[in-house]
């Protein structure tokens, strides 16, 4: 839904909030707004609110607080948001409201009523109505938070298209729903690239797996497959006794990893099938019996095809690929953090392939932890454009090969220089 533009709302409220932004605002042209109150608890939560969602909260200019002063008493709050302070009358409404949205700095409003003892909701409604109506381009947004009066000060906003909520916090999800529909219409209309692959090379490793009736590629053709479509992996070969397995590691460059290769195991780690950071022959060796023991122990029934001795990557951020073959829409290529974060955190994201360049840098950018991507604690950042790369090159690959049935790259290490895959995985749709 993402990917086609639908807008998603989390509950039957939130649906009605944002169709009533959406029948008579215009789009706003930035994220900046400003929130107008007569009562600093609202005024607060509003801009919190606001914040949470992804909007901003700029200065003023100060032309415009040369504006606003003249029209409140010294205890007012001018500035953004801004507090009236409760003896704000309507007339104080319109002459705010008018000056909030001629600040070139502000591209909408929301502007917040706590009805006092006096001052009729219908009244500021009106003058609220009044200079949205001058202000056409900016969208504004008004909440109602009084009981008394309050269907009659709706109605004054609903007439002329201005959506009227009783919380500050579902007039900010409206407003940022607002702003993100903006944005996604403006995004260039980046195709889907068409990268040149090895995919004779790919296709004889999938029509071999096939002929032979697997269910799951080889470690070893599995990123033969990543390679020949492109994708940077780390340099491994197969290893069928501790003595090849320690001339492997000399002709790598140590350090080494070594992994189990056995088509009954999924995870290496539950069973003793890994050991990292072997740094001369003779730890090699050990480390292969190692295994070799330990998967036996474990999983007595399991057929083992060697051991990967795969040259050590250090560093970089953990993070997840992956591919699922759905009945509905077809390929579903996945995003994430990975490492054991995939299943602890589960943040990832899903989209339908092919994608679009739009489409990879959305879901870099959308995880919930983007932020250890971007650099944290003095890292430096991953090279996101690499991850987007990845991103499509996967998607391209199970496009053209219909019997991958599920794919993962896990874990796709992200450095600041680019990006390399460690582990992988192809499951293949037996016919």
């Amino acid at each position: 839904m993402h990917q086609a533009g639908v807008i998603r709302a989390g509950s039957v409220e939130e649906v009605f909030d944002i169709a009533m932004a959406f029948s008579g605002q215009p789009l706003p042209k930035s994220r900046r707004t400003a929130v107008m109150t007569n009562s600093g608890g609202p005024g607060i939560l509003a801009a919190d609110a606001l914040v949470m969602n992804g909007l901003e909260l700029p200065r003023l200019q100060p032309e415009t607080l040369e504006r606003l002063r003249p029209h409140f008493p010294a205890e007012a709050s001018i500035g953004n948001p801004l507090d009236m302070i409760a003896s704000a009358k309507p007339s104080g409404y319109r002459a705010a409201l008018d000056a909030l949205l001629s600040d070139p700095n502000i591209d909408s409003a929301m502007a917040i009523f706590v009805p006092p003892l006096g001052i009729k909701q219908a009244d500021v409604a009106e003058a609220i109505a009044e200079i949205g109506l001058i202000h056409k381009d900016k969208p504004v947004l008004g909440v109602l938070m009084g009981r008394e009066g309050l269907p009659q000060g709706k109605a004054e906003l609903h007439e002329v298209g201005i959506p009227a909520y009783i919380f500050p916090e579902s007039a900010a999800r409206a407003l940022a729903t607002l702003c993100r529909y903006r944005e996604w219409k403006e995004r260039p209309p980046l195709e889907t690239p068409v990268y040149s692959v090895n995919a004779a090379r790919a296709r004889t490793i999938l029509d071999r797996a096939v002929t032979a009736g697997l269910s799951k590629l080889s470690e070893i053709d599995t990123l033969d497959v990543f390679d020949a479509y492109g994708i940077p992996v780390a340099p491994a070969r197969l290893a069928s006794s501790a003595q090849q397995a320690a001339a492997i590691a000399e002709e790598l460059g140590y350090p080494v990893a070594l992994k189990i290769v056995s088509p009954e195991v999924i995870h290496k780690t539950d069973v003793g099938g890994v050991v990292l950071g072997c740094d001369e022959a003779h730890e090699v060796r050990e480390a292969f019996d190692q295994i070799v023991a330990s998967v036996r122990a474990t999983s007595p029934d399991a057929t083992i095809s060697g051991v990967l001795v795969q040259r050590m990557v250090k560093g970089g951020r953990e993070t997840i690929v992956g591919v699922t073959r759905d009945a509905s829409f077809g390929p579903m290529v996945m995003f994430g953090l990975g490492g054991v974060l995939v299943e602890a955190v589960q943040d990832v994201l899903f989209r339908i392939a092919p994608l679009s360049q739009n489409d990879a840098r959305d879901m870099v950018r959308g995880l919930r932890g983007f932020k250890i991507l971007t650099g944290i604690r003095g890292q430096a950042p991953a090279h996101l454009a690499a991850l987007e790369e990845v991103l499509l090159r996967v998607s391209q690959l199970a496009v053209d090969n219909k019997e991958i049935r599920e794919l993962d790259i896990n874990p796709l290490l992200a450095f600041a220089d680019g990006v390399t895959a460690v582990d992988g995985r192809v499951m293949i749709a037996i016919p």
